[in-house]
C-alpha cells in the first residue's frame, strides 16, 4: 500500500495565517519503507527531502510539525541543507554529543510544535 497526501502548505495545519510564497509539501506514506529504513536508521519514522516527507505511517500533529520544520529548512537553504546538516551532526559529535539528537537542525525541529521558527537552525 502506498498513498500520497495532497500537496498542501504547512500553514494548512497551523493556526497562524499562511505566508505569501510559503513552501509546499507532499506527504508520502509507504509502509514498506519501514523495514528498509530500519536497516540504516533504527527507530526512524520519516525523512524529509526538499518538500517531500516520506514516512512509513501517517504522522501525528507533533510529528508532522517536526517534518514541516525540515521542509522550511530545505526551503531556506536549498541543496546546501545537506552539507549544513552533515556539518551540524559533525559539530554535535565533536562536542561530545549525539550526531542526531544534538544536531542543531533536529533541535530546532523538536521545538517546532511549540515554536514555528525552526528554520533558523
Amino acid at each position: 500500500m502506498w498513498y500520497t497526501a495532497p500537496v498542501a502548505t504547512w500553514q494548512d495545519r497551523d493556526p497562524e495565517p499562511a505566508a505569501a510564497g510559503a513552501p509546499r509539501y507532499r506527504l508520502h506514506v509507504v509502509p514498506a519503507t519501514r523495514r528498509i529504513g530500519r536497516l540504516f536508521l533504527p527507530g526512524w519514522l520519516a525523512i524529509t527531502i526538499g518538500r517531500d516527507i516520506w514516512s512509513w505511517r501517517p504522522l501525528a500533529g507533533p510529528e508532522l510539525a517536526h517534518e514541516l520544520c525540515h521542509v522550511r529548512q530545505w526551503h531556506r537553504y536549498g541543496w546546501l541543507f545537506v552539507p549544513r546538516y552533515v556539518r551540524a551532526s559533525w559539530r554535535a559529535w565533536r562536542a561530545g554529543g549525539d550526531p542526531y539528537r544534538d544536531n542543531s537542525f533536529e533541535v530546532a525541529a523538536r521545538r517546532a510544535p511549540a515554536d514555528r521558527s525552526g528554520a533558523n537552525a
